[in-house]
């Protein structure tokens, strides 16, 4: 990570935050999920690496010795063997259970029966040991929009292929009419917008530009961007945001977020097309002047999940905070004021070992809160963008094993929960 001169600190001299919040008090009613999140991310780092020292505030890595670097390798390499344990772990255990299934065996707890119409009727034991009903639930087309990566979409090795997006949009435009995308390395974008045209999927695009510590990638990403509109046109565009928690994760500082956007911005608005948004989507924290005074939207990722509170509450723990705390600072002093695009919202389902305090990860959960918080999101027309479409166990890391299993769907893209009839519009 690098630090910025506008980085916010968890603890400083400072007693509240920037929205009044008592960052000594409980939890529940007094820390933000920017606060919650970059807390939490520093104690995993800590358990994972013991790179970052914390003695009541944030601070700068030191520089890394050369023992320091060997000890950095050996836990690269146990964080690869445990990203490829948990995919043998997860693929392994969905096939065993899938073997049971066809053959009318039975789980090694004896406890419920797969296949054979226990007491509980059919069902399946998903790796983490929860048993759920073995239906396949049908898609609909409830969301206002979606969060997608590709599977395999990572680099240096791209596995993903035109065929596996075909395959994958194909199933997401039954649940939405907007895809917001993150990258474009692996011909994501491309692919994409090639699937779209060719098969005639009613989708539009929110465009990813990813930015990181590397100045390179935001290069080779907004090139390849404007080489696939020169190459497919712009009729399945809607946004563009440059960047995903790039304050956040402090990849860069904000004069050069700010300078991207303006260059990408300016790019669009001379190729003729003023209308397409050009933003960020971040946490809330950054989602505030100097930010908002220079994007056409404020992509604001705001997830109940690191508030803390107990899934029950989370969709009115959502509209409360985003009222009173979220769109007063966007819109703080601008003299043009801009709207607010919820850039991801969700809730994680396993392991239910990685709560947040009262936020508990589980499929019982994501039921709740797409039950409580789904249709009076529709309803209000609020443009949001549910994080994700399916799981992604390689993004697990040491001390985060959350970050892996938000979607909606399993990495077999089986629709975890009921999802009611109030339609997107």
């Amino acid at each position: 990570m690098t630090t910025h001169s506008d980085r916010h600190h968890l603890h400083n001299e400072d007693e509240t935050d920037d929205y009044g919040y008592d960052r000594d008090a409980a939890y529940a009613t007094n820390m933000t999920p920017q606060q919650r999140r970059r807390e939490d991310r520093l104690r995993q780092e800590q358990a994972a690496a013991g790179a970052l020292s914390y003695n009541g505030s944030y601070e700068k890595k030191p520089k890394k010795s050369g023992k320091k670097k060997a000890i950095l390798w050996s836990l690269l390499g146990l964080l690869l063997v445990a990203v490829a344990a948990v995919l043998g772990w997860y693929f392994g255990s969905y096939k065993k259970n899938q073997d049971n299934k066809s053959t009318g065996g039975s789980n090694s707890g004896g406890g419920t029966t797969i296949g054979t119409g226990g007491p509980q009727g059919d069902t399946l034991i998903l790796p983490n040991g929860t048993a759920i009903p073995n239906v396949n639930y049908p898609m609909k087309r409830v969301f206002y929009g979606m969060a997608y990566v590709p599977l395999n979409a990572q680099l240096p090795i791209c596995y993903n292929t035109q065929q596996s997006v075909d395959d994958e949009l194909k199933l997401l435009v039954q649940s939405t009419k907007r895809v917001r995308l993150y990258g474009t390395d692996c011909n994501v974008l491309r692919y994409t917008i090639d699937s779209i045209q060719r098969l005639k999927l009613d989708l539009q695009v929110v465009v990813g530009i990813w930015i990181d510590a590397n100045n390179a990638t935001f290069t080779r990403q907004s090139e390849e961007f404007f080489s696939v509109m020169d190459t497919y046109g712009w009729s399945n565009i809607i946004g563009v945001s440059v960047g995903n928690e790039v304050i956040f994760d402090d990849y860069q500082p904000m004069d050069v977020l700010l300078a991207h956007i303006a260059e990408v911005k300016a790019k669009v608005v001379q190729l003729g097309h003023p209308e397409i948004p050009v933003f960020t989507s971040d946490l809330e924290s950054a989602n505030k002047p100097p930010l908002t005074n220079h994007e056409d939207k404020a992509g604001v990722n705001l997830h109940p999940f690191f508030s803390g509170v107990p899934a029950e509450e989370s969709a009115a723990w959502f509209w409360k905070y985003l009222n009173q705390s979220v769109a007063p600072a966007v819109n703080k002093n601008n003299t043009k004021p801009i709207d607010i695009w919820i850039t991801e919202v969700g809730w994680p389902t396993f392991p239910a070992t990685d709560n947040t305090n009262s936020s508990i990860p589980s499929i019982p959960n994501l039921q709740i809160f797409i039950d409580t918080w789904l249709c009076d999101a529709n309803q209000k027309q609020l443009p949001y963008y549910f994080f994700e479409f399916f799981d992604a166990p390689w993004k697990v890391w040491p001390g985060s094993p959350v970050e892996g299993f938000w979607g909606l769907l399993t990495i077999d893209k089986r629709l975890k929960v009921k999802l009611p009839d109030c339609l997107a519009s």
